[in-house]
């Protein structure tokens, strides 16, 4: 059952009052053909790139409205598709999806922004350090490191990505930051601000 969009059907033949209605493209109504899906099996909408959107057994749980609908056998093959965008309905089927090229391009600046967001919020902390000239030698070979992987994912093409390999995390939970942690929960003195600085 194919292409579900909203519509209003004759009063003589509403079912329910004051209720949303769909039709399928040819025509079936969607609480009219609800009957005759099994109770056995696993019901599933699909958007109109054949991606898979829900899955259910319960086919009164579904609202297709701008989407597809197909009943599969209940089996482990099938089971294994999930709403992850990940899946599609193809030829009667339960497929792993294929991305085209544009879409992989898509994928790959949304990736791009993410990296050079996380990139920034990195890379800021430690440059204030070092416009205030209290930054300790380690936070300034930090920041280089930083920005250059933040210029170098700047430069990928999103067409054919060759990501940058990300700079090491924070070293900060080692042994000195457990004694900072120590000295902050035992100390009766106020501690300096110096000792809490945290390597980003």
């Amino acid at each position: 059952m194919k292409n579900f969009i909203p519509y209003a059907p004759e009063p003589d033949d509403t079912l329910f009052a004051d209720a949303a209605y769909l039709k399928s493209e040819d025509g079936q109504d969607w609480y009219g053909c609800q009957q005759l899906f099994s109770a056995d099996t696993l019901k599933i909408t699909y958007d109109d790139n054949d991606v898979i959107t829900c899955i259910t057994r319960d086919v009164s749980g579904l609202w297709p409205a701008g989407q597809s609908v197909a009943e599969l056998p209940d089996t482990d093959e099938n089971r294994r598709a999930d709403i992850s965008c990940c899946w599609q309905f193809k030829d009667g089927k339960v497929v792993q999806r294929v991305y085209s090229p544009e879409e992989l391009r898509r994928q790959a600046e949304s990736k791009k922004e993410k990296l050079l967001e996380e990139a920034e919020a990195v890379i800021t902390p430690l440059a204030r350090a070092v416009k205030l000239g209290i930054a300790t030698d380690e936070e300034q070979k930090r920041l280089e490191v930083w920005e250059e992987y933040s210029v170098l994912v700047n430069r990928v093409d999103t067409s054919k990505p060759d990501w940058p390999e990300r700079p090491a995390s924070s070293r900060y939970c080692g042994n000195a930051g457990h004694l900072i942690a120590v000295k902050v929960a035992s100390s009766e003195t106020p501690v300096k601000s110096s000792d809490l600085r945290t390597l980003i």
